[in-house]
């Protein structure tokens, strides 16, 4: 990481899936649907029933089935504004953060900003 990926949170955001998709890289998924919302983002199903919005970027898809290229975890993140961290995704309308606490996760990119270095 560098100093120009640290980001700063703006507003709070509430996690909405308690219990999000993970997978692991070679994972075959089902894809159930696009979110018209944020293009890019697929509704898919994991092999252990676990149901979550993927970014494209992490899968290799051939119409409703796709297979995980990486490891991957849906986790979104409770964040409150003043929260500080790194950037590690930016991502069609969202962001993949590590807080200072050591917690990782995912929040809308407009709860966020980068920092300046």
């Amino acid at each position: 990481m560098s100093e120009s990926d640290r980001a700063i949170v703006t507003k709070p955001y509430v996690a909405q899936y308690p219990d999000p998709i993970e997978f692991e890289a070679g994972a075959l998924l089902k894809v159930e649907r696009e979110d018209t919302e944020y293009p890019g983002w697929l509704w898919c199903r994991a092999p252990s029933g676990r149901e979550g919005w993927v970014h494209s970027s992490f899968i290799d898809r051939v119409e409703q089935n796709a297979t995980g290229t990486t490891a991957y975890s849906a986790k979104e993140l409770s964040v409150t504004a003043g929260d500080d961290g790194y950037i590690i995704h930016w991502l069609d309308g969202w962001a993949f953060i590590r807080l200072e606490s050591g917690v990782q996760g995912w929040i809308p990119q407009s709860h966020v900003r980068r920092c300046a270095p």
